[in-house]
């Protein structure tokens, strides 16, 4: 009887402490280590027993910042080319299963999402994506904060390609810039980085924004800066690398 006992409590104890962990990869397509490694405490409190986040930076041939068309297409190759290598000596050794989901964490229509589609399985996010799908979902007009002026047009042109609409219903109010490269968010004093920030935000909520989206991993942990702009409003800011962590988790938990 007690042996029996014994072993219920056994199998009870294996059904409570054995858990599913989802691994997410955060893949930053530039080669700048600085910024791959700002991600790690902006994500920290997303972590739980059940989550786990991997790192990937791309190699020192791909352009330190992501700032324009060619160097979106530059750095998709070269970190592709890195993270190809990885998935066929995944796939070669049957080790794949170790990681449930890919985020891409630069902030545009970047071509390393459908590289990276091609050629596995598992989801593939990029944080563009994730935050425009995370705004739309608080049901406000929104906007985003990017960069450098090129970003005001190109995201716009990928809201359009990815979602159907460039106003999305009257959704996205549009995109203002800093003027700043993703590598001077963390090289340049962080006061004119704020400011910049903030005047940009503020050019968003005088549109109607309601909610913004923080357009640059680089821009991550950097909320206070937008709400410096919005005046007192009661504005919605969205995290785009939080935003793909957490959506990404989700879908890999709903389709186990």
């Amino acid at each position: 009887m007690q042996s029996s006992s014994a072993a219920v409590l056994h199998c009870i104890t294996v059904l409570l402490t054995t858990t599913m962990i989802t691994k997410i990869l955060v893949i930053n397509p530039n080669s700048s280590q600085s910024m791959t490694r700002a991600l790690g405490p902006i994500l920290a409190d997303l972590l739980h027993r059940d989550l786990l986040l991997r790192y990937h930076t791309g190699p020192v041939e791909a352009p330190p910042s992501v700032n324009d068309w060619s160097t979106s297409v530059t750095s998709a190759a070269y970190t592709f080319g890195s993270l190809h290598l990885q998935l066929g000596s995944a796939r070669a050794e049957g080790e794949e299963e170790s990681i449930d989901a890919y985020l891409v964490a630069c902030f545009s229509d970047h071509p390393l999402v459908g590289m990276l589609r091609e050629h596995t399985t598992k989801p593939v996010l990029g944080i563009f994506e994730a935050s425009i799908m995370h705004a739309l979902a608080l049901g406000q007009p929104f906007g985003i904060v990017t960069t450098g002026s090129y970003w005001e047009v190109a995201l716009t042109e990928g809201v359009k390609r990815i979602f159907g609409s460039a106003d999305l219903g009257g959704a996205f109010v549009g995109v203002e810039s800093t003027g700043m490269t993703a590598l001077e968010l963390h090289k340049e004093d962080p006061i004119v980085v704020a400011d910049r920030i903030a005047a940009a935000a503020s050019r968003l909520v005088a549109k109607g924004a309601r909610s913004i989206i923080m357009g640059c991993a680089g821009m991550s942990g950097m909320e206070e800066a937008v709400r410096a702009g919005c005046k007192g409003e009661n504005i919605r800011v969205v995290d785009a690398v939080r935003s793909g962590v957490t959506t990404l988790e989700s879908v890999v938990r709903a389709n186990r």
